[in-house]
């Protein structure tokens, strides 16, 4: 009890901070460490809005691997990202774009010592929002691999410039270092703190608290993927979901690793059918392909040129377009896919993946990464809009 006072009072604090940051327009300006007059990457290509917000008309796009100046901080605004968003100017327009999909230039990127920045002490920091982790420090180096929010890392105590130092499965790696929080939080009442994600084992609540009887927000299907943020009670853990906090019951959750039983057409539990198969086969086995537009295959693909190609090993001619693959087969509820399921993206329909089981996809995403395996929630996390699912098997 005293843990949920603890919260509400937290909660009442944290909402009369928040009025005292109204600024001009109704936004709330934050904590991101973007200055005015700073230079950022686009790391994907994005929207560029009227306004602080998903809410708001898109004035023009932001191509990946342009740069943009930074006009203000970063401020919140409506978004299923969990992002915040920062005021820019591209080609003479000015706009606002997601904060998730910036990173900062670095003037150490022509060093041929990655490791030539300070030095300071090694500890342990979680990521604030989906990062990138490069090879050195600066968007000229190659992309690793993403992290979610709320992922625990560990700092070797290196940086250059904006950017840190961090030890990612026995190598050396980096981070734009105001992505990152250093220091743990012990001032959250947790008992324990897991990152990562976790699957649902049953259908549950989601809930504003942790603690039984609090808001019910909604329903989470069983067998979701979810990205968690550290923070647990007794009983519950807390999540994101499509870009909002909630909380739900620990005893229903396992380690996304941990399978669930894949049912076959036929309703029986003895796994794919030989059509499926083939499709999670196939394109399994281009993940680390590049990306190149209009390419389908052997060795590079788009988007839908991979779909396309997947499913032409059973027998099924798609076009060569996502919007045209999304007007054929049937639709899916996100809760109903099954492996070799075409799951659309954005709106107008503009990308298009493959559901392979487990929360999972694989995509042809963009020409940084290439084909990868994802799971579709930190996709939608990131701030892509989930415009639907078509099924083509029978």
């Amino acid at each position: 009890m005293n843990r949920i006072v603890h919260r509400i009072k937290a909660s009442v604090v944290g909402i009369a901070l928040a009025s005292t940051l109204v600024g001009v327009g109704g936004v709330i300006a934050v904590g991101t460490a973007i200055a005015a007059s700073q230079t950022m990457v686009a790391t994907t290509t994005m929207n560029l809005r009227s306004g602080p917000g998903t809410n708001y008309s898109i004035i023009g796009y932001v191509d990946q691997g342009a740069k943009v100046t930074a006009t203000g901080s970063a401020v919140s605004g409506q978004s299923s990202i969990g992002s915040t968003w920062t005021p820019v100017t591209y080609n003479g327009q000015s706009g606002y774009v997601a904060t998730v999909y910036l990173e900062a230039t670095s003037t150490d990127t022509s060093s041929s010592d990655p490791t030539s920045g300070s030095t300071d002490a090694s500890g342990d920091a979680v990521t604030n929002t989906a990062v990138n982790v490069r090879t050195g420090p600066g968007t000229s180096y190659s992309i690793v691999t993403q992290l979610a929010s709320g992922t625990a890392v560990q700092t070797t105590g290196v940086t250059s410039g904006n950017w840190t130092q961090i030890s990612y499965e026995g190598e050396d790696r980096w981070l734009y270092g105001a992505y990152i929080t250093l220091g743990s939080d012990s001032s959250s009442g947790s008992d324990t703190i897991t990152y990562g994600q976790v699957r649902t084992t049953a259908t549950l609540y989601l809930r504003a608290e942790g603690y039984l009887g609090a808001t019910i927000l909604g329903t989470l299907p069983a067998d979701s993927i979810v990205d968690v943020t550290g923070q647990t009670t007794d009983t519950y853990t807390q999540i994101l979901y499509q870009g909002q906090e909630a909380w739900i019951s620990s005893k229903y959750t396992v380690a996304a690793t941990s399978a669930p039983i894949v049912y076959s057409t036929d309703g029986s539990s003895s796994g794919l059918t030989s059509s499926q198969q083939k499709l999670v086969d196939y394109v399994k086995s281009k993940v680390g392909d590049a990306y190149v537009w209009g390419a389908e295959g052997p060795n590079a693909f788009d988007c839908s040129g991979l779909t396309m190609m997947a499913y032409r090993q059973v027998g099924i001619s798609l076009p060569h377009h996502a919007a045209d693959q999304i007007t054929l087969g049937t639709t899916v509820s996100k809760a109903n896919m099954q492996p070799g399921d075409l799951i659309f993206w954005y709106s107008p329909v503009s990308h298009v993946s493959m559901y392979i089981g487990n929360g999972q996809m694989i995509h042809a995403r963009n020409t940084t990464v290439g084909v990868v395996q994802q799971s579709v929630d930190s996709y939608i996390n990131m701030g892509a809009y989930f415009a639907g699912a078509r099924r083509y098997l029978k």
